[in-house]
């Protein structure tokens, strides 16, 4: 019987290699999953302070409607969105919110509400109204706002000239994650009694 001696003395090259490879597909799932969870964390954080300016423009506008300030705020009737043309009926009363996606400032401006033409001017500098001091404050970055207001027909009586007496409010602010456009809504019925 002839003997044998093993030369078993350590790991050869291939069973390195085959024990980094594991190792770096464990490292890139960890740091994949690590970078997926701060997406989501920072993501959650603006979702977060959208909807508290969405709910916080529908405060403003239930407010608004307990307000006269004959010439800047006549109650409820202000609670409609203004008109995208110049009505030319002088009986029509028009609202007092803008149309369309209007940047989010950081004050209110001089009426007090969210989303008027004294706070919801587009550009970086301050909004001027005639006979009121300028909104100078910052433009909000990364979130804009939508208002809008539709009027609820009353079951009962549906046909005209019954006065409206609930309105619908959307308040619709849009912010961008990585290059994707999100969206959170808050809405209400706003009633006249």
């Amino acid at each position: 019987m002839v003997n044998q001696t093993r030369n078993d003395k350590g790991f050869s090259y291939i069973d390195v290699m085959i024990a980094i490879v594991i190792l770096m597909v464990g490292v890139l799932a960890m740091v994949g999953a690590l970078a997926a969870n701060l997406s989501r964390s920072f993501e959650a954080e603006r979702r977060i302070v959208a909807k508290q300016m969405a709910m916080s423009t529908l405060e403003s506008i239930i407010a608004a409607k307990e307000i006269m300030r004959p010439g800047i705020l006549d109650g409820w009737e202000a609670i409609r969105n203004a008109p995208t043309i110049p009505d030319s009926d002088p009986e029509t009363i028009e609202g007092i919110f803008l149309i369309g996606w209007c940047p989010i400032r950081e004050e209110m401006g001089f009426d007090g509400v969210a989303g008027t033409i004294d706070d919801a001017c587009g550009g970086t500098g301050g909004c001027f109204v005639t006979d009121r001091p300028p909104n100078n404050s910052a433009v909000i970055a990364g979130y804009s706002r939508q208002i809008v207001i539709t009027d609820v027909p009353d079951a009962e009586r549906p046909t005209p000239p019954n006065p409206i007496t609930r309105r619908r409010v959307d308040v619709t602010v849009r912010f961008y994650v990585n290059q994707s456009v999100r969206t959170e809504t808050a809405s209400t019925i706003v009633a006249n009694y």
